[in-house]
């Protein structure tokens, strides 16, 4: 132990030189390397971060694009479908009527067989 006491304090000014030298070039590369590579790496995180926004945004717009489309055709589809739905009840009117008008036909159809049943009754010479 003694001995490396002894070596260190002879070599004390080479030791202190060595480690200023080895110091300075931490620094050197510190700041000539080491900085610029992590500017460089927030440079590029920065450059991805403004990426994905920039996606991001591109789908919510496309998003709201497609879900617009979506939502005319959902209106016209029901715009559509009501006025089938119309049609369909205006056909049900009309069917019904003309229901209505077939019984007053078919009455009176009878009523016509009847009136002349009993005219050729009556117009019939006796026995």
């Amino acid at each position: 132990m003694r001995k490396i006491w002894r070596w260190t304090q002879d070599n004390a000014g080479p030791i202190t030189v060595t480690l200023a030298v080895l110091g300075g070039f931490a620094a050197i590369i510190q700041f000539s390397v080491v900085r610029p590579m992590q500017q460089g790496f927030t440079a590029v995180n920065q450059r991805i971060d403004d990426q994905i926004r920039y996606i991001d945004q591109r789908f919510d717009d496309q998003d709201r694009s497609i879900n617009q489309r979506f939502d005319a055709q959902d209106k016209y589809i029901n715009q559509r479908f009501d006025a089938q739905d119309s049609r369909i009840e205006d056909l049900v009117r009309d069917v019904s009527e003309l229901r209505k008008l077939n019984d007053r036909v078919i009455r009176n159809e009878t009523r016509i067989d009847i009136l002349i049943e009993q005219l050729q009754t009556a117009d019939a010479p006796a026995p």
